[in-house]
């Protein structure tokens, strides 16, 4: 009975992954329909199905077709101008970030629904005080934790800042199309918001048009702090304060730091000729702020 029910369970999961992929689909074709026309589009399935058919072609092992679906590709793709290429190339990799996207929040998702998170905090302090660790040994061990993160600029970044936040607004989206409340107005203004988010990342501009400056790239690295570390460590140490709480008695001190950061941006000058003292004297306060 039990994996029947996970069974169900594992189907139900994957459909609403599955659901979620062919909406965010739908939508950035219509999207493409009304920026760059019907006859591209008519280019873009028919490469497409080219792609796809020679890969399941490889996976079945019938090889001599799939080198005549290849070589039919590599015909179609050689007719194009460069700037059809590059909007086909375009369409393609918005389409695999807006699945990355569905995909990282099925993760989530299914997180969310287990009732019994397998190494939380609260289980992991379970086993350890199974394991004959004393509770006053638990809670000591606990508060000297420390745990420092280093963060460094990465140039070779690929989404810029502005398509990072459109993609998390795609998430947050999505997010709120789970919610069984929603009214069919509420799910027509979600639509709109989603074509909105889509268009626009559609019409901005993927690539960076200058080198960037050591500044640039330690502010794009300090902009993980403010999307994620922000909101997930003091949420991460509240679960830990909170198991703590329940198998010892007592919370983490207000005064504990278990998890530090620092930085090398704008810092490192190891073979970075552009990180000069001057540059390290103004980056020290922007990252301390």
């Amino acid at each position: 009975m039990t994996d029947t029910t996970d069974d169900i369970a594992e189907e139900i999961s994957f459909q609403s992954f599955d659901d979620d992929c062919k909406l965010l689909g739908n939508l950035l074709n219509d999207v493409l329909q009304r920026e760059v026309g019907g006859r591209f589009m008519e280019k873009l399935e028919r490469n497409r199905i080219l792609a796809q058919s020679a890969c399941n072609m490889r996976l079945a092992g019938i090889e001599d077709t799939a080198e005549l679906l290849e070589k039919q590709l590599a015909l179609e793709m050689s007719k194009m101008t460069l700037e059809e290429a590059l909007t086909l190339a375009r369409a393609f990799s918005h389409y695999l970030n807006l699945m990355g996207i569905a995909e990282t929040h099925h993760r989530v998702r299914r997180a969310r629904s287990m009732t019994h998170l397998s190494k939380s905090c609260d289980d992991i302090f379970n086993q350890l005080l199974q394991g004959e660790v004393s509770p006053e040994e638990l809670y000591s061990t606990v508060c000297k934790q420390e745990v420092e993160i280093v963060l460094t600029a990465h140039p070779t970044q690929i989404n810029r800042r502005t398509l990072q936040y459109k993609h998390i607004r795609i998430a947050h989206l999505l997010d709120y199309n789970d919610r069984p409340d929603l009214t069919h107005e509420d799910r027509e203004m979600l639509i709109e918001d989603l074509v909105r988010e889509i268009t626009s990342i559609w019409q901005t501009d993927e690539l960076r048009r200058h080198k960037p400056t050591p500044v640039d790239e330690a502010r794009a690295g300090l902009n993980i702090v403010e999307q994620s570390l922000w909101k997930a460590v003091p949420h991460y140490l509240r679960r830990v304060s909170n198991a703590l709480k329940k198998h010892t008695g007592k919370p983490l001190p207000l005064t504990c730091t278990p998890i530090k950061f620092g930085s090398w941006m704008g810092g490192d000058r190891d073979g970075n000729p552009n990180v000069t003292a001057k540059m390290m004297i103004f980056m020290e306060p922007l990252a301390r702020n």
